[in-house]
């Protein structure tokens, strides 16, 4: 009875895995045409910006009953998301092959973290305090510096250094 049971979910399972490989052979062709069309013509359909937003509490420490202490969580489509990371890695890519990226930058960077960060900033601090230097750390909150960002000055900055203003309104 109990070997019945294992053999029934594993041809479901089984059934499941072979159905989905079907609905992926059909499905990744199609998503490619979209992503590829999106890029080639430097457009991004409108129905791809629509999203579904949804209030977050900040910290679960503050009052929930003040709706400034919530902050808007926007949830895309799938298709937006796949275009998404395909400009981020042929952007990073871009970035990487220009050196356009400080070499102690941690942010956004694949195997860089915080603690890269961290370890760059001590190993420094105790290099200057080991050479009897003047060591002096600001450390500013910046959780909140991009809530105020300006579009319209970050969209001409992309333009600046990126060209292609129509392609850089289509990142902000």
């Amino acid at each position: 009875m109990r070997y019945t049971k294992q053999i029934n979910n594993l041809t479901r399972k089984q059934n499941y895995e072979s159905k989905t490989v079907e609905c992926a052979s059909v499905i990744i062709p199609t998503i490619t045409n979209i992503v590829n069309l999106s890029l080639s013509s430097d457009h991004f359909h409108p129905l791809f910006k629509q999203s579904v937003v949804s209030p977050l509490l900040k910290k679960s420490t503050l009052d929930n009953e003040r709706l400034f202490n919530y902050r808007p969580i926007s949830n895309l489509s799938l298709i937006s998301k796949i275009i998404e990371r395909v400009v981020k890695s042929r952007f990073t890519d871009h970035l990487y092959s220009h050196s356009f990226l400080n070499p102690h930058q941690s942010a956004y960077r694949r195997h860089h973290s915080s603690e890269t960060s961290l370890l760059y900033i001590h190993d420094h601090l105790i290099t200057a305090i080991g050479s009897q230097k003047l060591s002096f750390l600001c450390l500013p909150d910046l959780s909140a510096a991009f809530d105020t960002i300006d579009h319209d000055i970050l969209l001409t900055r992309l333009s600046s250094w990126f060209g292609n203003p129509r392609l850089c309104s289509q990142l902000v």
